[in-house]
């Protein structure tokens, strides 16, 4: 199972209450890749199991090298 310890997530604010709105990779961003994986509309803010199945996603794509 993949977790989510090589990826950023952001809120829009600095709140613990805030909805999150990126999903970034630590990996990626390290190797000069992108390191955006996914964006989420405004006032949606997306589950942990969401998170972890847009990482899983990402992986299975590979990482930028």
């Amino acid at each position: 199972m993949t977790g989510l310890a090589d990826y950023r997530v952001t809120a829009d604010e600095p709140s613990v209450d805030a909805p999150i709105v990126a999903l970034a990779c630590k990996i990626c961003g390290q190797h000069g890749g992108p390191s955006d994986v996914r964006w989420w509309d405004p006032g949606y803010s997306p589950s942990i199991p969401e998170l972890i199945a847009e990482a899983e996603q990402h992986e299975k794509k590979g990482h930028a090298t």
